[in-house]
């Protein structure tokens, strides 16, 4: 069972920001000066209700969100309230790298496994994959992040056995949606970015082509 001092260990051994330089600024200015994950408006961060009572202990910096209009209304429904909070923060001149949600600190992130249960790499969180400068970058995430959130995952599904099905789900459903796409799968390692198969999502070849060029970002606002 997941408990709030948990977090403290949690935490501690996830602080790597995924690249070498500050993402934010590659996106905020086309969002009035805020990164787009940063703001509400575009994306909500969930806490895990233990996790949330640990925050609330050690920090002002997080609040409770709440919906403003029909669609943030409808967005409350999608969670299990037994287990998770929408939350949020004061904003990105307030932040404090040491009180960071899981969702920040994974964001665009999530683990991946194939169908047999491996926990294989990395794989981009699509929410917003029109906006988020680090989506499709493979090159750019760092070896020590990518360590750091694979380890927190294993700590954490030990913890709370339930969130390895959810991402196994989530593993499965991303293949499929890729493959209806026609775009390849690419796992982030720390052996380098791999293409995994649509069907049973095992590693099949390092990934080589380059990344996006810098001119081809201009986020959809």
């Amino acid at each position: 069972m997941l408990k709030p001092e948990d977090f403290k260990e949690l935490y501690r051994d996830f602080e790597s920001a995924p690249a070498t330089f500050d993402c934010g600024k590659k996106c905020s200015p086309f969002n009035d000066g805020e990164p787009f994950c940063c703001d509400t408006g575009w994306v909500v961060p969930i806490a895990y209700k233990a996790e949330w009572q640990y925050l609330q202990k050690r920090t002002n910096l997080w609040h409770e969100f709440r919906p403003r209009n029909s669609d943030e209304f409808d967005l409350m429904d999608e969670i299990d309230e037994d287990e998770n909070d929408f939350i949020e923060c004061r904003g990105v001149k307030y932040c404090e790298r040491d009180n960071r949600s899981v969702s920040c600190r994974t964001f665009p992130y999530e683990p991946y496994f194939d169908t047999k249960g491996n926990l294989l790499g990395l794989i981009y969180n699509r929410v917003m994959e029109d906006k988020c400068y680090l989506v499709d970058r493979h090159q750019v995430v760092t070896k020590k992040f990518i360590h750091e959130m694979l380890n927190f995952f294993e700590k954490l599904f030990k913890l709370l056995p339930s969130e390895r099905e959810l991402y196994m789900g989530e593993s499965r459903t991303y293949r499929n949606k890729m493959s209806r796409r026609k775009k390849p799968v690419v796992v982030l390692t720390l052996d380098g970015p791999f293409e995994a198969a649509y069907r049973g999502g095992k590693l099949i070849r390092p990934w080589t082509k380059p990344d996006p060029s810098e001119r081809s970002y201009h986020p959809k606002v």
